[in-house]
């Protein structure tokens, strides 16, 4: 069985403040620009984010599949190196094929290979856009200002 206090019970609504006139000075103009400022930069750390996000994404899926390609370029180099020295077995002793082609290896495809991979992972994925619309948000701001 209910009782009144549980049949009169009611939600408690919060009631709206006053609405603020149509011209509502300027502590209402300064709470306005506040908050669409902590929007834009929220905005902008999110964009900023998402294209890092992005970056990072694309740079793990790229080193994953160089990681693929590097296991079976290895074996198929092991196989024609072997082939390139047993060839130059015929021509020279069996210690010097070999030098040579280790050498040349070395000097034609490891150093070259190893300058260019260091060139390009040489710096960090930089936000380029959000760091370009935080500029351009930050000047429109002071340009405000001054008019």
């Amino acid at each position: 069985m209910r009782t009144r206090a549980e049949s009169d019970w009611e939600p408690e609504v919060a009631t709206p403040r006053s609405e603020p006139s149509a011209n509502g000075g300027v502590g209402q103009a300064v709470k306005e620009v506040t908050d669409r400022l902590k929007t834009i930069l929220t905005l902008e750390i999110e964009l900023a984010k998402l294209e890092v996000s992005r970056k990072i994404a694309a740079f793990a899926i790229g080193i994953g599949m160089l990681l693929g390609a590097a296991v079976f370029a290895l074996y198929a180099i092991g196989f024609l190196l072997a082939a390139l020295a047993s060839g130059l077995d015929t021509w020279l002793a069996h210690w010097l094929a070999d030098l040579a082609v280790g050498l040349g290896l070395l000097f034609l495809l490891v150093l070259p290979l190893a300058l260019i991979g260091k060139k390009k992972l040489a710096g960090p994925p930089v936000p380029r856009r959000a760091i370009h619309e935080a500029k351009l948000t930050s000047e429109a701001l002071k340009k405000s200002d001054g008019a």
